[in-house]
């Protein structure tokens, strides 16, 4: 949805529209259900906001800025490691042992992904510029940061709350941002017709408010680690949403990385529901 709607505005207006959306139907949901709203400390509620300039805020700038210098499928990559990275803030800010096993199988989850996304394919994936892999590395290792703490949270928070908060904060973030964008795209036009601005508040609506809200409800009942090993799984939705209405193929290498990739989350969701 949003590769699709940025045929039609600027990434950085777009990520405003796509946060108003969001934002405003987390605290029209929070406003309009029956039970009170939950009431946070000072501490809390700085920390919870602060978390939102970490990502959405942060990490999606550094990751836009590095694929303006490096091809789309060495970021791919890039972001694959995430769950790797949560793995190891876990364990380095926290002392979250993930254990060999699971270690393990996130390793062949992201080795799997790797091949899946033509790594191996001849022609599949480049290189990329060094500075823009350090940048979108950068953003894959705050958004990693993000979702280590924002576990801390999600098991005394009302999850819907933390994203409202930390989206409103983004939200900021991306509207500081504006003029910074005008400045250096001052020939990037707005005139766009009302079914791009609809797709642009529905892809808000979905990789924002649903999704986070989803991702944090998790956290605070498998913990960063398992739910971590799931980002595995983005890259796979992504190259097979692409074949469904794009066209794209994938070779049979590919399929095979898909597969192994798929198998060693299943095997991870199966142990942490024990």
């Amino acid at each position: 949805m949003s590769k699709s709607v940025l045929a039609s505005f600027p990434p950085v207006f777009l990520l405003v529209v796509q946060l108003v959306a969001s934002v405003a139907l987390l605290w029209g949901y929070l406003l309009l259900r029956r039970a009170p709203l939950p009431r946070l400390t000072r501490r809390d509620l700085l920390a919870v906001a602060a978390l939102g300039l970490l990502e959405p805020g942060l990490a999606y700038l550094l990751s836009l800025i590095g694929l303006l210098f490096t091809e789309a499928g060495s970021a791919a990559l890039i972001y694959a490691s995430e769950a790797v990275l949560i793995l190891a803030l876990s364990a380095l800010l926290f002392g979250e042992k993930p254990g060999a096993r699971l270690t393990l199988l996130s390793l062949l989850a992201l080795g799997g992904l790797v091949v899946a996304l033509g790594a191996l394919h001849p022609g599949g994936i480049s290189g990329g510029r060094l500075l823009g892999n350090a940048l979108v590395f950068a953003g894959t290792l705050t958004a990693a940061l993000y979702v280590v703490l924002s576990g801390r949270f999600a098991r005394r928070i009302d999850a819907v709350l933390i994203v409202a908060w930390q989206q409103l904060a983004a939200l900021g973030f991306a509207l500081a941002l504006l003029p910074l964008e005008r400045l250096f795209t001052p020939n990037a036009s707005l005139d766009a017709p009302p079914s791009a601005w609809a797709l642009a508040a529905a892809s808000g609506v979905v990789q924002y408010a649903l999704a986070f809200s989803l991702y944090i409800a998790a956290l605070a009942r498998i913990g960063a680690n398992y739910a971590g090993s799931f980002l595995n799984l983005i890259p796979v939705f992504g190259l097979a949403g692409a074949f469904v209405f794009l066209g794209e193929r994938m070779s049979w290498l590919q399929l095979c990385g898909a597969a192994v990739t798929l198998g060693a989350v299943a095997i991870i969701n199966r142990r942490a529901r024990e």
